[in-house]
């Protein structure tokens, strides 16, 4: 069930580039604690709405209001410590896959019996614990991309956003993230998915925003 109050309310949001508008969306609500499937062809705005939401991305004007606080021009760590985006292209440190996996919560400065302990736990359900101790700028583009998946979603933030997740992945894995993502849902993770493929995780828990020419039109 979703709370009352949306992950996110977008009220008059333009962004461009170079004076092109690539992004035009006068009103949204994401409801929290569901998964959210935006979709569209390359260049319909997708990878820059996901930006603004992860607050990496100031819009040229309008509002986002991230769990009823504006997001839009503040520099807040407490607001972005509730969100994790999970990017396209793999991007490891020079570590074991443990270590990069636990590399978040060492920051965050969680104990090392608490780190230990997720760690151990989601190495389990992302199939990594044969290739835990390997450095991680050694794997297949598959296992990159788990063990980045896996290093998101172990922080365990109230929205979690991820863009194309499925590029890298082979059919195997494919299972993998959605079981992962399923279970981030389940403990009320919003969870918002930039992909082509429309039947990603489709459950009636799931919703589908189709965009084009930086607009939701569905």
């Amino acid at each position: 069930m979703s709370s009352e109050k949306p992950a996110y309310s977008i009220h008059s949001l333009i962004h461009s580039y170079d004076g092109r508008i690539v992004l035009d969306i006068p009103h949204l609500d994401i409801p929290s604690g569901q998964i959210h499937l935006l979709t569209g062809p390359n260049g319909s705005g997708k990878t820059t709405l996901l930006s603004i939401l992860a607050l990496l991305l100031t819009p040229v004007t309008g509002s986002v209001l991230l769990d009823g606080v504006e997001a839009v021009g503040r520099k807040d760590r407490r607001l972005r410590r509730k969100v994790t985006l999970i990017h396209q292209k793999p991007v490891l440190f020079s570590m074991t896959v443990r270590n990069n996996i636990g590399y978040g919560l060492r920051a965050a400065g969680l104990s090392l019996k608490e780190i230990d302990s997720r760690v151990e736990r989601i190495l389990e359900k992302a199939h990594l614990r044969d290739i835990a101790e390997k450095q991680a700028r050694k794997l297949s583009g598959g296992e990159a991309q788990r063990v980045v998946l896996a290093r998101g979603l172990i922080m365990e933030t109230p929205v979690v956003l991820l863009d194309e997740p499925t590029n890298s992945l082979d059919d195997a894995s494919r299972p993998v993230l959605c079981c992962l993502l399923r279970e981030a849902n389940l403990r009320q993770a919003t969870i918002i998915i930039a992909t082509h493929d429309a039947e990603l995780l489709s459950s009636p828990n799931t919703q589908v925003l189709k965009m084009d020419a930086g607009r939701i039109i569905e």
